[in-house]
């Protein structure tokens, strides 16, 4: 084979790779840090108003990778800690505003102090 063709079949082979990588959702991992007071909790997240997905008991520290298509703009994602005994506590974050605090912390730190159920 000459070097005029396989150079030709390399450039070809670039572009292709190229476009399929670049046609493939980036994938971000979000750095969970979650304690609650008291430990124990069962905390579980979503992202928007989609099913809930169970990340595990606290004291917490899981990695989460989530489609940054699906946090980017007007998106949200949402943390609640459960505990029997207990009033559930959540928050939620702007897709944007989870994405930058993974960034520039590290991490998404969150310690609720949850509150007894009297009832």
């Amino acid at each position: 084979m000459n070097t005029g063709m396989f150079s030709k079949i390399m450039l070809v082979s670039a572009v292709l790779c190229f476009s399929f990588l670049t046609g493939c959702s980036t994938r971000q991992p979000i750095n969970l840090n979650i304690h609650t007071e008291p430990e124990g909790a069962h905390i579980i997240y979503r992202v928007d108003n989609n099913a809930w997905t169970y990340l595990g008991i606290t004291p917490l520290n899981a990695v989460e990778v989530i489609s940054e298509e699906k946090l980017v703009g007007n998106h949200t994602f949402a943390l609640k800690a459960m505990r029997c005994g207990y009033l559930d506590q959540g928050k939620e974050w702007s897709g944007d505003a989870l994405l930058n605090e993974n960034e520039e912390k590290g991490m998404i730190f969150w310690t609720p102090r949850l509150i007894k159920n009297s009832q």
